[in-house]
């Protein structure tokens, strides 16, 4: 049985699940929420709607951890040696970056080590591990690399002239581009009323950042 009536129209986050080999939509969302949805245990909505909300959650908390640790990564430099600050820091950085980046591969490898067989095979591990997909991905993943450091380079040179408070805050407005992209590119937020609060909290953006250049100023 497939019942549209007590779907919300404006409810995209329903998931189709698997009926005795027909497709029916999920049941009703709670009131007041879209996230919370009752369906049978064991059902394929279900199912699908556990695995999108432990992807949000993980979202979230990445997004967290990115906060706390990318909003410090410029602090490092202000111990450095006068002459290895500004561009100077550019190439420990890099460093730093590289080594972080092999860790993490060899940690994934020593994962898929204990679970391949025949067990502490290397070349299975290897066979296991994400393709790099070069071909399809040297190009996109290359500009986006340039794009990123150069950006990068800008900031390190924001903040040795400007200081961390003001130096690395006003770069983060890279978030307004990044959500315009989002917003007009990839149709990533759709709705006027989503659209409405973005640009109302990009507005609060852009009037912090320009409070944090006139307190630059005015300390100087």
């Amino acid at each position: 049985m497939t019942s549209f009536d007590a779907i919300h129209d404006n409810d995209e986050e329903l998931s189709p699940r698997q009926i005795h080999g027909t497709v029916e939509m999920s049941p009703i969302a709670l009131p007041g929420s879209v996230n919370r949805v009752t369906t049978m245990p064991g059902s394929v909505g279900g199912t699908i709607r556990e695995f999108n909300n432990s992807r949000r959650q993980l979202g979230l908390a990445s997004a967290v951890f990115n906060g706390v640790w990318g909003g410090s990564i410029m602090v490092p430099m202000h111990y450095a040696p006068e002459t290895a600050s500004g561009l100077g820091y550019v190439i420990s950085f890099a460093a730093g970056a590289t080594i972080v980046t092999l860790f993490l591969w060899l940690c994934r490898l020593c994962y898929h080590l204990t679970r391949v067989q025949p067990r502490c095979s290397i070349g299975a591990a290897l066979r296991s591990l994400p393709s790099f997909h070069l071909s399809e991905m040297i190009l996109p993943g290359g500009i986006a690399g340039v794009l990123w450091s150069l950006g990068n380079v800008c900031s390190m040179v924001s903040v040795e002239n400007l200081g961390e408070g003001v130096g690395y805050s006003v770069p983060q407005a890279s978030m307004l581009v990044s959500g315009l992209w989002g917003i007009f590119w990839f149709q990533e937020v759709v709705g006027a009323a989503s659209r409405v609060k973005w640009f109302l909290a990009a507005l609060i953006t852009i009037v912090g950042i320009l409070v944090l250049g006139h307190e630059h100023i005015r300390e100087r």
